[in-house]
């Protein structure tokens, strides 16, 4: 199991899909039925809305306790892990070993992003600057998961209508639906899941987030939300407990976010990339380890 931790590694950055959900469906009755208006663009903009709703009420998310139990096949490892999210583009996830040793690092900021898993066949930790992702020097990507997709994954959005169109799914659901390109420059669609319904938490409003390949119709990752818990303080409705499933890799993990707060103080020597021992950083634009960027700062501790 532990040769496969990169994978569960990829995994978790799937939890970026998972996104923090409200359940003030009022925007969309009558009859509590959000089809009722039909797939057209004033339903979408009404669905953008909603989920933009939750997200101005987030400024930030911390995750002290998240505990993580991945299955590969019939064997299960548990881990655990703590998230802190910031808009626009800080991010932070650590994941230990029962053990306490430091199994994954992920993290981006307003220059740049990276990943390391210590299990990784490459000895390397992965960077890049958004500079140089955006201008299309990445040729390679360690995760299959666009790092801006972080903070729309994580509420705290924004969301803009233009992107999506509203399909219609089950009897149960509908989906919005984003068509864009992966890291490596594959057309995919990103699909947001939620019930036509009204429901109360602890029950999601909305459901799935998908990652799909376009040209063969097959579910790259996803993240499906179980259980979601209310900030008393800002009213946010944010997952408490969800499932993320790789299925090329036949791997699922079960999440259990405990103890999130919103809008707190968070360090910001948290969202810093620092060097760790025995580790080459290693550019994704160029291709090669360099050291170029790695600040020796005090922050995210165990």
């Amino acid at each position: 199991m532990q040769a496969n931790l990169r994978m569960i590694a990829l995994g978790l950055l799937a939890v970026t899909l998972a996104g923090c959900e409200s359940t003030r469906w009022n925007w969309f009755k009558p009859n509590n039925d959000v089809a009722g208006k039909g797939a057209g663009s004033q339903s979408t903009a009404g669905l953008v809305t909603y989920l933009n709703d939750n997200a101005r009420r987030i400024k930030s998310i911390r995750v002290d306790d998240m505990s993580i139990d991945a299955t590969m096949g019939n064997q299960t490892i548990g881990l655990r892990g703590r998230i802190y999210a910031e808009g626009p583009r800080n991010f932070r996830m650590k994941v230990v070993s029962p053990f306490g040793k430091d199994e994954v690092d992920i993290g981006s900021n307003r220059d740049e992003f990276w990943f390391w898993a210590a299990k990784n066949p490459e000895p390397y930790q992965y960077y890049c600057s958004y500079d140089d992702l955006n201008q299309g020097r990445v040729k390679g990507m360690p995760i299959p998961i666009q790092p801006d997709w972080v903070m729309e994954a994580m509420g705290l959005g924004p969301y803009v209508a233009e992107k999506y169109t509203l399909e219609p799914g089950d009897n149960q659901t509908i989906r919005l639906v984003e068509k864009t390109r992966s890291p490596q420059g594959q057309p995919v669609r990103k699909v947001i899941v939620m019930n036509r319904r009204e429901v109360k938490a602890p029950t999601p409003q909305v459901t799935a987030f998908l990652l799909i390949d376009e040209a063969t119709g097959k579910e790259i990752c996803s993240a499906h939300i179980t259980a979601t818990a209310v900030d008393r303080t800002t009213g946010a409705i944010l997952p408490y407990k969800m499932e993320l499933r790789m299925p090329a890799q036949k791997m699922r993990m079960a999440l259990k976010l405990d103890g999130a707060a919103v809008n707190t103080n968070i360090a910001a020597t948290a969202f810093v990339r620092q060097p760790i021992d025995g580790v080459e950083p290693f550019n994704l634009a160029t291709g090669r380890p360099e050291p170029r960027g790695v600040l020796p700062v005090q922050g995210f501790q165990k």
